[in-house]
């Protein structure tokens, strides 16, 4: 669509919108405010564990807490150039809620070897994920997509030797959910609320993430 008599609108957007839209914001408005309570119980769950515990625990929420506002705030907000900039969060997000995840893992489950490389690596990745999309504004496509995957799968190799057996099966049934909601991802400007799909995938992933760091990252401690 493009601008008339002056009011912002949104280019190289498919017609189905309003309700669209809405449905987007909500699954994730949702999740935001859901994650804010279920941060406050690991976190105060964490801190008899270990401060360091706690602190790698405060990093993986607030990156999904981010994560989830400003996915649904890119899905409110419809002003140019406004709108741009909070989708590029909204993508760029998704590399800290990824790296987020591992933290307490790794630093509970990692050996003395491979916890400091590992942290550094998987944060590192974020931070080069997050910048491509905030400050070259690299949109999603098959390279962006791979690149989640990639950050996803890929530190649970060293790690999968030190974590207990139901972790490692939280962790893949959350990996699969996000690999499945990346085809509803991909292919969103093709049919109706896929997007909105994508949302839910996500959700169920992380809720999947969420209970294996609090009963066998936290409470297995």
């Amino acid at each position: 669509m493009t601008a008339k008599n002056g009011a912002a609108t949104i280019a190289d957007e498919p017609p189905f919108l309003e309700g669209e839209e809405w449905a987007n914001a909500l699954t994730h408005g949702i999740a935001a405010l859901g994650s804010i309570a279920m941060a406050v119980y690991l976190i105060q769950a964490a801190m008899p564990k270990s401060v360091g515990l706690a602190i790698a625990c405060m990093a993986y929420m607030a990156a999904v807490f981010g994560t989830f506002f400003c996915s649904s705030l890119s899905h409110i907000i419809r002003r140019q150039p406004l709108l741009n900039q909070l989708r590029a969060w909204d993508q760029a997000m998704i590399y800290t809620m990824i790296s987020g995840t591992y933290t307490p893992i790794a630093y509970a489950y990692a050996s003395d070897v491979t916890r400091t490389p590992l942290l550094w690596a998987i944060w590192i990745a974020a931070a080069a994920g997050f910048l491509q999309k905030v400050a070259l504004k690299h949109r999603v496509n098959s390279s962006g997509t791979i690149s989640y995957l990639l950050l996803g799968w890929l530190p649970a190799i060293p790690l999968a030797p030190y974590v207990p057996t139901a972790l490692v099966m939280a962790m893949i049934t959350g990996g699969v959910m996000y690999t499945i909601g990346v085809a509803f991802l991909i292919n969103d400007k093709k049919r109706k609320y896929l997007h909105a799909c994508w949302h839910l995938a996500v959700i169920c992933a992380a809720a999947c993430h969420y209970f294996g760091i609090l009963w066998y990252v936290v409470q297995g401690s």
